[in-house]
């Protein structure tokens, strides 16, 4: 996905470059590089975007929107131990994404069917939150009833695929705040969808009866 109207011949020239690689190059002001580092992190701030959004041109422009400020911001991006680009990338995405929804009102829309590569790869999901028809809409109903910082690392973890650490990284709180706030989560969407299946297994009896 050429989101941005690059090449891909680009990464193939420096394809050999690691990311910590690339950023120094593009300190340095190597417009290839550049080029290169938004090929290889462009879908996947895409599908963040569009995660949070749930709006393809909306989702275009937040893509657009986190590389303008991530490359404005680049040359202060300091490489040490311990520090992600991709959590650091993943953070101006999700702010813009929210200065976006407070910027306008902002319609929460009904999730739409998923491409491919919206979703996070399988090995990704340990508790396979993506899945497919009546039971997976149920589950990202359930998932808008939460508050936006329990919506969020949600979204983060189980559809982006980030780590606890990287959404502590992204959302600049600590790993024990992730944590906290992933176990509610889940209660809460474990309490829901059985109430929403209890209440289903009473419809279906009293239907039968009254048939």
């Amino acid at each position: 996905m050429a989101l941005l109207g690059l090449e891909t011949w680009a990464d193939t020239k420096l394809a050999h470059l690691d990311t910590e690689a690339l950023i120094r190059r593009c300190q340095r002001g190597d417009r290839l590089a550049i080029e290169v580092l938004i090929l290889r992190h462009q879908n996947y701030v895409y599908r963040l975007c569009y995660l949070v959004m749930r709006n393809e041109q909306d989702a275009e422009d937040m893509t657009q929107e986190t590389f303008i400020r991530a490359f404005r911001a680049l040359p202060r991006f300091e490489i040490r131990k311990g520090t992600s680009f991709e959590a650091w990338l993943y953070r101006i995405s999700v702010n813009a994404c929210r200065s976006r929804m407070r910027r306008k009102w902002y319609q929460v829309l009904p999730w739409p069917e998923p491409a491919p590569q919206m979703v996070a790869e399988p090995e990704k999901q340990p508790e396979r939150l993506a899945m497919q028809g009546e039971e997976r809409d149920r589950i990202l109903a359930a998932i808008d009833t939460l508050g936006e910082k329990h919506r969020l690392v949600v979204i983060l973890r189980y559809y982006a695929g980030l780590s606890n650490e990287e959404i502590a990284q992204t959302l600049d709180i600590p790993s024990g705040t992730v944590r906290s706030r992933l176990h509610v989560a889940r209660s809460r969407l474990r309490d829901l969808l059985a109430e929403q299946e209890e209440e289903q297994n009473r419809t279906a009896v009293s239907g039968g009866v009254a048939a």
